[in-house]
């Protein structure tokens, strides 16, 4: 879906990677080997780092709002709520799992034409326990409790237009420790939502 803009971000980051990586300065690498007496090179334990560190996706809390900016353009998410309990009602997870509901506002933020800001990537993310136990979060249908669940989910909304915005609820069934959900478009990070 978004692999074209999700190559260019690995070319971009190989390519910077790579270059980070070299000296950069050739007239001090040709004046080292011509002069005897030059400076041996530093060690490793002395050089600083040459590129920097990958960023670290933000951590997004109940009433914070992050920009974000995919191949549709830039956008607001708002996380209006989250929530977990192993029980909605009468609906109970199964045992050794956990309901995570939030709701969010995706706002967006492009000025023109009529590009929609694709939202299915909010409604999938990844796993992380607290434990090491990676999963894929399981989409849960049935549970309703209008104080906990005030929204459809992003499936059953749709994609804001330039200036739009929309609200929506996720009910996922994940395991029953603590750990954070990783919201990532095509494979970039782009924040985390920490479950205790």
């Amino acid at each position: 879906m978004h692999k074209s803009a999700s190559i260019a971000v690995v070319a971009a980051l190989v390519l910077g990677g790579a270059a980070a990586c070299g000296d950069g300065d050739s007239t001090s690498e040709t004046s080292s080997q011509a002069s005897p007496t030059s400076t041996p090179p530093s060690t490793p334990q002395e050089a600083s780092p040459q590129s920097p560190s990958p960023q670290t996706p933000r951590e997004l809390k109940k009433g914070q709002t992050v920009s974000v900016t995919t191949e549709d353009g830039p956008a607001e998410i708002t996380l209006l709520a989250v929530d977990n309990t192993t029980a909605i009602g009468d609906d109970k997870a199964d045992a050794g799992q956990q309901y995570v509901v939030y709701s969010m506002q995706v706002k967006n933020l492009s000025t023109t034409g009529t590009t929609e800001w694709d939202t299915y990537w909010l409604s999938n993310p990844r796993w992380s326990g607290a434990n090491g136990e990676a999963d894929s979060p399981v989409f849960v249908v049935g549970p309703e409790d209008p104080k906990l669940i005030p929204y459809d989910p992003f499936t059953s909304t749709p994609d804001p237009r330039p200036g739009e915005h929309i609200k929506a609820t996720e009910v996922l069934g994940v395991p029953n420790t603590p750990g954070t959900l990783q919201f990532e478009d095509d494979g970039t990070g782009q924040f985390n939502i920490i479950i205790k």
